[in-house]
């Protein structure tokens, strides 16, 4: 099983309609999928957790856009 988690702040359009493509999926390449959702309280929070841009995707605990294009926070 892999393990998809979407870091996020509550109400972030962008996450809502990619995890609601990840739901039609339900596997890749024959694996099932599970989905999570961590919602961070606020942009100073994510910050300091260092994420860049919301949704911050974690694919088995590893990020997968790992180019960072501008500083820390959710924007």
């Amino acid at each position: 099983m892999r393990t998809i988690q979407l870091i996020t702040f509550k109400g972030c359009q962008s996450t809502i309609d990619f995890r609601n493509e990840l739901e039609k999926i339900k596997s890749i390449n024959g694996e099932i999928i599970q989905i999570e959702m961590i919602l961070v309280p606020s942009t100073r929070r994510a910050e300091k957790m260092g994420l860049f841009g919301s949704p911050t995707i974690l694919i088995d605990g590893q990020e997968y856009q790992q180019e960072r294009r501008g500083p820390n926070g959710f924007y």
